[in-house]
């Protein structure tokens, strides 16, 4: 059934079957995807892979609430509105990103394209294939988001429900919301694909046994996107030092799983940094350039090439100075997230002095200081855009995990202002629907966006 409150949705019984058996199913459909000529059916088979995967996520949870429905609905709305044409990746920037592949040696961004690699059996790379894996992955990350958020405000109660519910609409209204990553300008970018690795991380952090998996987490996020160790692994470790904040009988245990994780990601990062140029196969850009134009039909770019795989740090340096200066188009993006930007400062500067403890008064200064962190990316790479919504990612999923973990401080911080949040309810909604109606960032501006939404709307509804 689908109710506010947890109920099963199957017997004991019935989960023990279905269990293995769509278990089975997904490595059937992995299998069939491998193997089945490329084409139709190869697409057809991954699908059908993702909906067993989905499944198996709501057969371990055994419930849905209408919360994980609305959101879920609410996400797939806006991407059938706004998705681009199926083998339309006008990126040649994300197109490159799914064709370097571990077999061409190791680059910042191999994990995803490997994956590719594996799926097609290292032969030719369609275009229409990678739409539809990316497209996939997509309405998985929807699902996670869903599942994750929908269990959040369903197990929360009166003021902390009412601010879980006031921060996931604000979170999925915003100009950094996820649905960035559905428009074609963002549409499979590689850092997508580890937000669903973080909401693990945030699931099994608490779990005795399964949380040694975090480091092996940590190198799939360095390995989706190299870039993501300014943003995303910062997150992993604030997460792991809460938990030996919160928790001082097993201290010692987490410790030393802080400090596998540290070292496994320090390593991975300057490994890479260090060893990475003598993995390639190929010496050049143009002969790989080449060499890729007889195995894809998508749509590639010699200099973005060079910039991923062949350019120094110099290089990119060089290209910052010629484009980052006060007209820059990117500063609106750090301007126009001001506002939440302050509001998450205020909020954890509120916890700091209302916070009794001062191991965890220490704890409340990081996500201030994190932020500190993340502005060294702005002084080395362009792409300001993306790098905010990475930043507002860690900062909302931070408060979604200390609000589901029943931090006293933040719980008694939510009970205070919870109040206004409900007698400005009406402002706040307005200022959601506006932000949805403008769109996310780099797509800032009404247009032809909300008229599809609108539109998909009025068919759903049979109007």
């Amino acid at each position: 059934m689908i109710l506010d409150k947890a109920t099963d949705l199957f017997p004991v019984w019935l989960r023990k079957i279905l269990m293995p058996v769509f278990m089975i199913a997904s490595l059937i459909c992995l299998f069939l995807v491998r193997y089945s000529p490329d084409g139709i059916l190869k697409i057809t088979w991954l699908y059908a892979m993702f909906v067993c995967i989905m499944f198996l996520v709501v057969l371990y949870k055994n419930s849905l609430n209408v919360y994980e429905i609305t959101i879920f609905c609410f996400l797939g709305i806006q991407l059938l509105a706004v998705v681009p044409d199926p083998g339309n990746l006008r990126g040649a920037t994300v197109s490159i990103s799914y064709l370097l592949s571990y077999r061409y040696g190791v680059s910042s961004r191999s994990l995803i394209a490997t994956a590719v690699d594996f799926f097609t059996r290292g032969g030719f790379v369609s275009r229409y294939f990678v739409w539809h894996f990316i497209f996939n992955s997509t309405i998985f990350l929807s699902f996670v988001i869903s599942v994750y958020l929908g269990a959040l405000i369903q197990k929360t109660k009166d003021a902390t429900r009412y601010f879980s519910i006031f921060l996931s609409l604000l979170w999925l209204s915003c100009f950094t919301t996820p649905v960035t990553y559905f428009f074609h300008i963002n549409f499979g970018r590689t850092e997508m694909f580890a937000l669903p690795i973080l909401f693990l991380a945030m699931v099994i952090v608490r779990k005795p046994v399964i949380r040694w998996l975090i480091p092996l987490l940590a190198i799939a996020i360095i390995a989706t996107h190299l870039i993501l160790v300014f943003f995303y692994i910062p997150f992993v470790i604030i997460l792991l030092l809460y938990s030996i904040l919160e928790n001082d009988k097993k201290n010692k245990e987490t410790v030393f799983l802080l400090i596998v994780t540290l070292k496994v990601i320090l390593i991975a990062f300057f490994g890479y940094l260090i060893f990475s140029e003598d993995t390639f196969v190929f010496d050049n850009a143009d002969v790989f350039y080449a060499y890729l134009l007889e195995r894809t039909d998508l749509n590639i770019n010699r200099d973005f090439l060079h910039s991923l795989m062949f350019a120094s740090l110099e290089d990119h340096l060089v290209g910052w100075r010629e484009r980052v200066n006060l007209r820059f188009h990117g500063n609106i993006s750090i301007f126009i997230n001001i506002p939440l930007i302050t509001f998450f400062i205020v909020f954890w500067l509120k916890c700091f002095f209302g916070e009794t403890k001062k191991t965890m008064k220490l704890f409340f200064l990081m996500p201030v200081l994190v932020l500190l962190y993340h502005a060294v990316a702005f002084f080395l790479f362009w792409d300001f855009s993306r790098w905010m919504i990475m930043i507002l990612n860690v900062q909302f999923m931070l408060l979604f995990y200390l609000v589901s973990a029943k931090n006293t401080t933040v719980l008694s911080l939510v009970q205070r202002i919870t109040p206004t949040i409900k007698r400005n309810a009406f402002f706040i909604a307005l200022a959601c629907l506006i932000m949805v109606f403008l769109g996310p960032m780099r797509n800032i501006g009404p247009s032809e966006n909300t008229y599809r939404i609108f539109r998909i709307l009025v068919h759903m509804l049979g109007l």
